[in-house]
């Protein structure tokens, strides 16, 4: 399985960014500062009522998933469905039922590693470096997709959403998405329909578990896509997406909006530059290499699993 082959879409340009690596960087910095956000006696009560809540809907302890769904309806989970619904309890009730039956159906936390990875050998998702904040990084390349399964992508995306939740660190809630279209064709833009999956998935069942999104040397195509999915988005979630200028000398881009309205950013303002792969200007000259990415991934995060408490 290892030795399959791993892509023939077109490579990145080529840059001599000096001896380079493959292991990504998958422990987080030593020196994160992330405080708990205290809650008023008003959210302290609702947050009590969702807790009742979960416990009456919690299988069984004689069920064999009662120990991942208990792990899983943690307070921070509730916090985390309140703040999405506004701290409208019943909404978040409605909202966290809806995940519950997912789970109990899908189990995400369980998704067998051997059979996902085939979507992994290009190297089109991967997790490597934290932002300023200790959020996992998640890069996505659309020019190495290599997809021949719709079901099996979409499973490759929660399977990498549940990895991410067990790299962050105590404290981190969310993570860091980096979009690289580089070399890209317009042919390997992600469909409105891909795009549209993806975002009701982080809507629906992770709800506050992405941080910023960076879109960074996006074609036309994906700007045209994105308007049309933009109309789906919750404006919270519209705010997180902000696009890349690449170069310091363009930093008057930071008061100007995108067609759409986003912001554009230099990410060496979000992420260290030792956390930062050296394609982005950061000084970390990552390799990607299937076999080492794995293996240190599955070391990470569980082997084939690691119950955790969310």
């Amino acid at each position: 399985m290892f030795n399959r082959l791993r892509s023939l879409s077109k490579p990145p340009s080529p840059v001599d960014d000096g001896p380079s690596t493959n292991l990504p960087i998958l422990d987080p910095p030593t020196n994160l500062l992330t405080p708990v956000a205290s809650l008023d006696d008003s959210q302290q009560e609702k947050l009590a009522s969702l807790r009742e809540h979960a416990n009456e809907i919690m299988l069984p302890e004689d069920d064999e998933y009662y120990k991942n769904e208990k792990g899983f309806l943690s307070d921070n989970t509730l916090r985390r469905y309140l703040r999405a619904r506004k701290w409208d309890v019943q909404a978040s009730a409605k909202m966290l039922d809806a995940t519950i039956q997912w789970r109990r159906a899908e189990k995400p936390d369980l998704y067998d590693p051997d059979y996902i990875s085939p979507e992994a050998e290009t190297g089109k998702m991967y997790f490597s470096g934290f932002d300023k904040v200790g959020r996992p990084l998640w890069i996505m390349r659309p020019r190495l997709e290599n997809s021949k399964d719709a079901e099996r992508q979409i499973k490759h995306i929660v399977f990498s959403l549940e990895r991410a939740i067990r790299l962050m660190p105590v404290g981190v809630e969310n993570l860091s998405i980096i979009v690289d279209f580089k070399d890209s064709s317009s042919g390997q833009s992600p469909s409105v329909s891909t795009c549209k999956k993806f975002l009701d998935i982080l809507a629906n069942h992770y709800p506050e578990r992405l941080g910023k999104a960076y879109v960074v040397s996006a074609p036309w195509v994906f700007h045209a896509t994105f308007k049309v999915i933009s109309v789906f988005m919750d404006p919270v979630t519209f705010n997180k997406i902000k696009f890349v200028y690449e170069k310091k000398e363009d930093e008057s881009k930071e008061t100007e909006k995108t067609e759409t309205g986003n912001e554009w950013v230099h990410l060496e303002n979000y992420i260290d530059l030792d956390q930062l792969e050296s394609v982005f200007g950061g000084n970390y000259n990552y390799k990607f290499d299937f076999d080492v990415y794995w293996n240190a991934l599955l070391d990470h995060t569980g082997r084939p699993h690691k119950l955790i408490d969310y």
